[in-house]
Formats: C-alpha cells, sequence, structure tokens
C-alpha cells in the first residue's frame, strides 16, 4: 500500500459529497434545465441563463422570470479493497434551484439560488477501511456519515450593446457547511465546519449571423476557508481529532476553482435548437484543502463537454436530450474515497410543457456513467441517476 495512503485516501472526506461535479468540487448540475439537456451554455430565453450564459440574459424577452425546481439523486458510491465494499446508496432530495430575471430594453438584472459545490449527504453503512488508517481504533466504526454542500447566489445585469452583442457581469457569493460524524467504540466523534467566499463572474454573447450564437463566460477562482465551529466526542475523541488538526477554530482551504465555459447553438428552424458547451476547469489554480489532511490537494485540471438540442413539437410542448463526456482531474497522488473522483459520460432527456401562457413546467432525466479506477489498492466506483421538475413563470411588462 502506498505511504500516501492515508493523507490522500482521508484526503476527500470532506472535500466534496460530490453529487454531478464538473471539476474537482464545482457543480455543472446548476438548474433542472440541465438535466434534460446538459448543454446549457448558449441559453438565452430561460432564467436559468443566469446560471449558464449570464449575458444572455440581455437577449431575453422583456419580462419579469421567476423559476424555482429540485433535483432527485440516486446515487450509489463505492470503494472496494481485498474483495471488501463499501457502499453509500443516500439519495438526495432537495437539491435547489432558484433564479429571478428582470429584463427591460437593453439590460437585464438578475438573482440566483443554486448548489454551487458538493451538495448532498454520504452515508457508509458499514464505515470504510480507511478510517483504521486514521486511527486503529476506529477500524470497526460504523455508520459514517458525511455531508458537504456549498450554497451560491449569482446578483449581476447584462447589457445588449447592440442585437449582435451583450455584456454580462455578476458576483458569486458561496456559503460552505460541512460535517462529519462516526459512531465508534468512542462514542460518537464528528465535527461541523463552515466557510465563505466571493467571487466573479464575466460573460460575452455574440450573434455573428443569424441564428448563430456563441457564448463566452469565466468564473474567478473563489477563495474560501472553512472553519470548525463545533467539535462532537468525549475528551479522548476530542483528543484523536485535535491530532489530526481538528479543533474548532483551526481553517482549511475550500477553494472553488476558477472555470471558463464555452458555447455555440445554431437554431435550423423555429422547431429545432442545436448547441454544443465546453467548460474548462482550472483546478490548479485553487487551494482544495481538507479536513483530515495538512496540506493541500494537487488535482489536475478537469474538462468536460456537451451536445444537446431542443425541439418545439408545438407551441405548449418543446423535448430535449443531449450527451456529455467529462474529464476529471484526479491523478496517481489524489483522488476522493468517499466520493470517487471519476471520468464519466452522461445522457439526459426531458421535455418543457406550457399547459397556459406564461408559465413552463420542465421535467428531466438524467444517467451518468462513471468509469471505474484504482486508486492506493482500492477499486472506486460510482453511478448517478437524476430526475428533475421545475416551474418558470413570466409577468409581463
Amino acid at each position: 500500500m502506498k505511504k500516501s495512503f492515508i493523507a490522500t485516501g482521508l484526503f476527500g472526506a470532506l472535500l466534496a459529497s460530490q453529487v454531478f461535479a464538473g471539476g474537482i468540487d464545482a457543480k455543472t448540475n446548476l438548474s433542472v434545465g440541465y438535466i434534460r439537456n446538459p448543454s446549457r451554455n448558449t441559453e438565452s430565453e430561460r432564467p436559468e441563463a443566469a446560471l449558464y450564459n449570464i449575458a444572455g440574459t440581455a437577449f431575453m424577452a422583456d419580462g419579469l422570470y421567476i423559476e424555482a425546481g429540485d433535483q432527485f439523486i440516486f446515487k450509489t458510491y463505492s470503494h472496494e479493497m481485498a474483495g471488501t465494499e463499501y457502499k453509500d446508496e443516500k439519495p438526495v432530495f432537495l437539491f435547489p434551484n432558484a433564479e429571478v430575471v428582470y429584463k427591460h430594453g437593453k439590460l437585464g438584472f438578475f438573482g440566483t439560488f443554486q448548489v454551487a459545490a458538493g451538495g448532498g449527504s454520504l452515508e457508509y453503512k458499514d464505515g470504510s477501511v480507511v478510517l483504521a488508517g486514521l486511527n486503529p481504533a476506529l477500524a470497526t466504526a460504523k455508520p459514517l456519515n458525511i455531508y458537504s454542500v456549498t450554497f451560491g447566489q449569482n446578483l449581476g445585469f447584462s447589457y445588449a450593446i447592440n442585437d449582435k452583442v451583450s455584456l454580462s457581469g455578476a458576483v458569486r457569493l458561496l456559503e460552505s457547511e460541512q460535517s462529519m460524524e462516526i459512531t465508534s467504540a468512542m462514542g460518537k466523534i464528528g465535527y461541523d465546519a463552515s466557510g465563505f467566499g466571493v467571487g466573479g463572474i464575466f460573460g460575452v454573447n455574440w450573434r455573428p449571423v443569424e441564428n448563430l450564437d456563441l457564448a463566452f463566460q469565466y468564473k474567478t477562482v473563489t477563495k474560501m476557508e472553512t472553519e470548525f465551529d463545533s467539535i462532537t466526542g468525549n475528551a479522548t475523541a476530542q483528543a484523536l481529532l485535535a491530532s489530526k488538526g481538528i479543533k474548532s477554530g483551526n481553517k482549511f482551504d475550500t477553494d472553488i476553482s476558477p472555470e471558463f465555459n464555452f458555447g455555440a447553438g445554431y437554431k435550423f428552424t423555429d422547431a429545432l435548437y442545436v448547441s454544443s458547451s465546453f467548460n474548462y476547469y482550472f483546478n490548479k489554480q485553487a487551494d482544495m484543502g481538507s479536513a483530515l489532511s495538512s496540506t493541500n490537494a494537487d488535482y489536475d485540471d478537469s474538462w468536460e463537454i456537451y451536445g444537446g438540442a431542443d425541439y418545439a413539437i408545438n407551441k405548449k410542448v418543446l423535448v430535449s436530450g443531449g450527451i456529455g463526456y467529462s474529464k476529471q482531474g484526479y491523478n496517481d497522488e489524489y483522488n476522493n474515497v468517499f466520493s470517487p473522483v471519476l471520468d464519466c459520460v452522461s445522457f439526459g432527456a426531458g421535455a418543457e410543457v406550457s399547459p397556459v401562457d406564461n408559465l413552463k413546467l420542465t421535467f428531466g432525466g438524467m444517467y451518468a456513467k462513471y468509469l471505474e479506477e484504482e486508486y492506493n489498492s482500492l477499486k472506486l466506483n460510482k453511478s448517478i441517476i437524476m430526475l428533475s421538475l421545475s416551474a418558470t413563470y413570466k409577468f409581463g411588462l
């Protein structure tokens, strides 16, 4: 077994309770629209543009838009050693998003709420082989519960210079919450931690010719430190955690990496819109730490590419679908045992229905097929199925 097994094996314990990540921790499934068609980077008709193509909000029809949605996520994360498998199969039933966009003339204003990173609970009912490396007394500890989420809010504006070019800028506010609890011979051991960070988003939407959209967006690094707020456990347990640097007031880095988004979309007919999206995550520019490691990780950069299409059957019903590939930034030195960082192929499909004027209901489903990897004598694997539902209402001006 590699010398770095404990440091790196435990590294990701609180780095990410990943549900669907494009970067190491940053989310791609920011809205329900992504589930029905993962190619979102040229969006300029729906309020989810405030998440994927902020400059596109300047090209929306005038009005006040409000959207709210939720994703239902069914996952299996696993790591296996010497024929023994440890699994997390706890579903996530609350993964919300909400957007408000006000567009009038050349100006657009928007605010969003979304899960920007992390996003769920992990429950390893049989514990983990990795815990024994932290301390022999934890070899039989179970269950292991981990929670990690980073909520995000985008607040910004957009401006259409003319009918071909729009610009946009936004502030991104992030708040992280993390916790871990283990039930052991020493009783319950755990901690709660939280952090806050501020970043920026800048976007350009260009329409060089009729029916063609080119969108460019950049998210700056969001510097964030997460601080231990409270520690759970008796004196022996607290001493054990303190020996690993886990005590109230201590901090560790949990930056969200910079991100470049590009999209190209073309409207072939009034009914058919086809697009592609590319995201690149500059993981090496972020300090990604963990509650259980004294050093930051050195993940490689990662990227993902998607293609998708929307087809309007009539004025009331639109169907869509898409496919994507994600190349993750794991390497021989760093991965996440509890929430594996793995390459994947994803498939999404869904529909958008307008039962009455100005109201749209969106339904979607996605399957992510992950590619198994061996890491420090462990076999890492996971699979995810996501279902989603949202409602959007437009108030005319």
